[in-house]
């Protein structure tokens, strides 16, 4: 059974009853990440994730560790491009002292000095990491390339510069301007009663916020760009990566969208993987997958590989994307991937942490009830024809980035000719 209310405040609740569970998982969601963000502050939604852990006024950093191991839960966080979302999975005896250390983080993050610097140097860290990881560097670099100097091309992580010189005033300016009742849901599916819950909220979130409803700005327009950027490391393999501008979550390609990506590139029987990996054994990875936002979307190929095999990848990459331009799926492509797509959907039903994320997403970002059924049903309704008119993309100009080390090869990732 589904549950939602909207307090007075602006905040929103929603939830899915699960009774034959005995977890329940609780999401807070955030509708703030590098979109809404500006160079200057690119990557303070990210290092707030983080601070958010490192106490609050009645309880230490290893306190709110303590609290969740004590009962044997788990805590965690994560920011994307759009939103950013700390939760708990629980038994479902525990959820009020998981609500209460959520709230507690949520308005009573203290920053304090040695744990901010502390922590400013972990996210440092953490974009080192990803310097190293030359996949992750491919995606940054892309997306870059796409959105040619909008907020969606900025890195999750940030700016170094940004997150170096931080200090605890500009990043309570930003936590205060964004962490507002109207642009927070939260999320929770699993087992509970709802009567129980709603009081919860009610005591530990509405009746904390300060203030009216107020709103944040809305997410800027998106336009696309064709850029090819490049980066050149000493590494051993060659990484490439296509995007196209693609759709908005809401968008009603969406389903045909991803039938067509699991078809081209989502797993071991795709055309991608069979043609590069499997018939020429040029990649160990090679895959595509789509992105959705609120404004627009993404189509992304990216494959890893010998810097020497760039320009054949390229090519069988160009083949691939033609046939299917121009001869379409099979319907044996065609039932497979309508199949997986809503078996995947069964699948991530058994899950309420899936779930909580699925529901609190689409409430936070269209103010919508995730409905399964409904999702099944847009899948059933997709027709062949729906499908080959994806292809139609790869007509449009795109985006593209190659790391890895320096070769005669490395522009080839910008030389398709789709036609």
């Amino acid at each position: 059974m589904d549950f939602y209310k909207q307090y007075s405040s602006g905040l929103r609740l929603v939830a899915k009853q699960m009774d034959s569970v005995y977890t329940v998982s609780l999401g807070i969601f955030v509708d703030v990440g590098c979109v809404k963000e500006d160079e200057k502050n690119n990557g303070f939604s990210h290092l707030i994730e983080h601070l958010l852990f490192k106490g609050t006024k009645k309880r230490t950093s290893l306190q709110i560790s303590e609290t969740i191991d004590d009962i044997g839960a788990n805590i965690n966080a994560y920011t994307s491009k759009d939103n950013t979302c700390f939760y708990t999975k629980s038994a479902y005896t525990d959820i009020e002292k998981c609500i209460d250390v959520l709230s507690d983080m949520y308005f009573n993050a203290t920053f304090p000095d040695d744990e901010f610097e502390r922590e400013k140097s972990v996210v440092l860290e953490e974009i080192k990491m990803c310097e190293d990881t030359p996949d992750d560097l491919s995606q940054d670099l892309v997306s870059k390339a796409l959105f040619d100097k909008q907020t969606l091309g900025q890195t999750i992580l940030g700016n170094p510069n940004n997150i170096k010189y931080s200090d605890r005033h500009s990043i309570s300016k930003f936590k205060n301007k964004f962490y507002t009742p109207a642009n927070t849901v939260i999320s929770v599916c699993g087992k509970f009663e709802f009567d129980k819950l709603e009081k919860l909220i009610e005591r530990y979130f509405d009746s904390n916020f300060k203030g009216g409803y107020s709103n944040t700005p809305e997410e800027p327009s998106i336009e696309y760009s064709d850029l090819f950027l490049h980066l050149f490391k000493p590494i051993e393999q060659a990484h490439l990566q296509f995007a196209w501008g693609g759709f908005p979550f809401d968008s009603s390609k969406r389903f045909a969208n991803n039938m067509f990506a699991s078809i081209l590139g989502g797993g071991m029987s795709s055309r991608l993987n069979q043609a590069i990996r499997e018939r020429n054994g040029l990649a160990y990875s090679v895959y595509s997958y789509p992105s959705y936002y609120k404004k627009g979307g993404t189509f992304e190929i990216y494959a890893g590989l010998s810097p020497e095999n760039a320009e054949k990848a390229c090519k069988l990459i160009e083949c691939e994307l033609e046939t299917m331009l121009n001869d379409g799926i099979t319907e044996r492509e065609f039932n497979r991937a309508k199949t997986q797509a809503v078996n995947s959907l069964y699948m991530n039903s058994e899950s309420n942490l899936t779930l909580m994320r699925l529901y609190g997403r689409s409430m936070l970002k269209f103010n919508e009830l995730f409905n399964l059924d409904k999702e099944v049903e847009n899948y059933r309704a997709v027709t062949i024809d729906d499908v080959n008119e994806i292809a139609e993309l790869f007509l449009k100009p795109y985006a593209c980035a190659y790391v890895g080390p320096q070769s005669k090869q490395y522009d080839f990732v910008a030389k398709l000719k789709i036609k």
